[in-house]
C-alpha cells in the first residue's frame, strides 16, 4: 500500500475560512431567512468592472477568431504586461534597474507562497510575523519544515515574531538567526505597515544573517500615508535579500479571475551544500520551465488591462471605495469603546475583543446576536487570539448596515 506523506495530518482538520463556511452553514440551516452582512474575507462577486471585464470579452472574441490557424499573441502580451507592471509598480515609486527578467507571471498568491518556499531546503530556519496569513505556515507544515506542534499552539521549528498590541504591531528583527523570512505588508489581518526607516531593520537582519525576505506586497495599493514603502526594493540593499510577491484579488476586484507575479533580482542568490552562490532567479526560471505552463490566455489579457491608463485609474477607484468602508468600520468600533488598528493603509480593521472573550466566542456572538460575519484572529496564529478582523471588501450599503447593527448591539 502506498504511505501517506504524514505533514499532511499536521494540518489542522479545517482551515480558517473553511470553518467560517462551515458554522454559516449551521448558522443558515436554522435561520434561513437571516440577513447576513459578510465583513470576514475578499469580495468575490464584486469582480472584473470597466477596462478589465471588456478585456476578457475580447479576450474570448480573439480564441474564438483564432483557435483554428493562427497561435494567440501570448508572448507578446506577456512582453507589454511585465513592462507595465515595471513602470506602475516599481519605477513610479523609484525603483530602478529591474528588467521584465526578473518578473514571473502566475496564478495567485497562495501557490507562489508555497512554491517560492520549495527553492529553499528544509534546513533553514523559517520566521513568521505571528499573527499571520496562515497560508505561509500551513504551506511549510506540507513540506515538513515544522518540526511539532507545541502546547500553545506553534511549530516548535518556527520561529514567531510578535505582530500584536503589546509592541504597537512594529515588531523587532528576531533575536535568533533565521534563514527565511515571511513579511507581509501591509499585514493581513492587522493592517499593520513598516516605514521605511523600519524596514531598512528587516533589510540589514538579512544582509547580516544571509537570509532570504519572502515579501508579500499583495495589498500595497492600499497604502495611503507618507513614508511607507510599496515594495521592499525602495530600500537600498534588499535586490540582494528579497523576493517579492504581488496578487490582486484584493486590490482591483479580481477575486475570481487570478492573476499574480513574483519579483526575483538576479543579484539575489543562496548557498549549496558545497558553499556555492545559486542565483535563486535562474533556479526559479529551471522550475518555470518544468513544471508552470503559463497562466491562461484570458488572465493573461485581463492582467494586462489592469496596468493600462484606464485600468490602473480604475483599480484606484476600487481602492479608494474598499478603504471607505475600512475606516467607517474603524471609526464606528472606535467610538464604541473597542481598541482598533489598521484600516488605515489596509482594507483589514483588526479589533480587540472584550478580556476573556475569545476570537471564536466573539464571532459566534456577533454572528447571532447581530448577524454579522468577522474573522476569528486565533485562526491567523496563536497570537491573533483575543482579536477578530473585519474587511472593508463588501458595498458601501452593507456595511452601514453592519455598523449601525453594532452600535445597536451590546457585547
Amino acid at each position: 500500500m502506498a504511505l501517506i506523506n504524514e505533514n499532511y495530518t499536521k494540518l489542522p482538520s479545517n482551515y480558517l475560512f473553511k470553518e467560517i463556511a462551515r458554522k454559516l452553514n449551521v448558522y443558515k440551516a436554522t435561520r434561513p431567512n437571516a440577513n447576513l452582512v459578510r465583513l470576514d474575507s475578499g469580495d468575490s462577486i464584486n469582480i472584473a468592472k470597466g477596462n478589465v471585464a471588456e478585456s476578457l470579452f475580447n479576450a474570448v472574441s480573439a480564441m474564438a477568431e483564432y483557435r483554428i490557424a493562427e497561435k494567440l499573441p501570448v508572448e507578446e502580451l506577456t512582453k507589454s504586461l511585465k513592462s507595465r507592471i515595471l513602470k506602475v509598480d516599481y519605477e513610479s515609486y523609484g525603483v530602478s534597474r529591474l528588467t521584465i527578467d526578473e518578473i514571473f507571471l502566475s496564478n495567485n498568491a497562495m501557490n507562489i507562497t508555497s512554491d517560492v518556499c520549495d527553492m529553499f531546503s528544509n534546513d533553514n530556519v523559517l520566521a513568521f510575523l505571528d499573527p499571520s496569513y496562515p497560508a505561509y505556515i500551513y504551506s511549510a507544515v506540507m513540506a515538513g519544515r515544522s518540526g511539532e506542534k507545541r502546547s500553545d499552539g506553534r511549530w516548535s521549528n518556527f520561529v514567531y515574531v510578535p505582530c500584536d498590541w503589546t509592541n504597537g504591531f512594529l515588531p523587532n528583527v528576531p533575536k535568533e538567526h533565521c534563514d527565511v523570512i515571511y513579511l507581509n505588508l501591509p499585514h493581513n489581518p492587522t493592517g499593520a505597515v513598516f516605514t521605511h526607516d523600519k524596514l531598512k531593520e528587516w533589510v540589514k537582519y538579512a544582509s547580516a544573517h544571509n537570509a532570504i525576505i519572502i515579501y508579500d506586497a499583495s495589498h500595497s495599493h492600499y497604502i495611503t500615508e507618507e513614508n511607507v514603502p510599496h515594495s521592499i526594493y525602495e530600500i537600498r540593499g534588499a535586490k540582494k535579500v528579497a523576493v517579492e510577491i504581488r496578487s490582486f484579488s484584493k486590490t482591483t476586484g479580481f477575486t475570481g479571475t487570478n492573476f499574480a507575479y513574483l519579483t526575483i533580482p538576479k543579484e539575489l542568490s543562496a548557498l549549496s551544500f558545497d558553499n556555492e552562490e545559486i542565483s535563486l532567479n535562474s533556479i526559479w526560471q529551471r522550475r518555470q520551465i518544468t513544471t508552470f505552463s503559463g497562466i491562461p490566455y484570458l488572465t493573461l489579457c485581463s492582467a494586462d488591462a489592469l496596468y493600462s491608463e484606464e485600468g490602473v485609474a480604475e483599480r484606484n477607484k476600487l481602492v479608494s471605495y474598499y478603504m471607505a468602508n475600512a475606516q467607517l468600520i474603524r471609526n464606528t468600533l472606535g467610538k464604541l469603546g473597542f481598541k482598533v488598528q489598521g484600516g488605515v493603509n489596509s482594507p483589514y480593521v483588526w479589533v480587540k475583543v472584550p478580556s476573556h472573550t475569545g476570537s471564536w466566542n466573539f464571532f459566534e456572538r456577533l454572528l447571532y446576536e447581530a448577524n454579522i460575519v468577522c474573522s476569528p484572529g486565533v485562526g491567523f496564529c496563536p497570537g491573533g487570539e483575543g482579536s477578530v478582523r473585519f474587511t472593508g471588501f463588501a458595498s458601501r450599503e452593507e456595511t452601514e448596515e453592519a455598523m449601525n447593527r453594532l452600535k445597536k448591539w451590546h457585547v
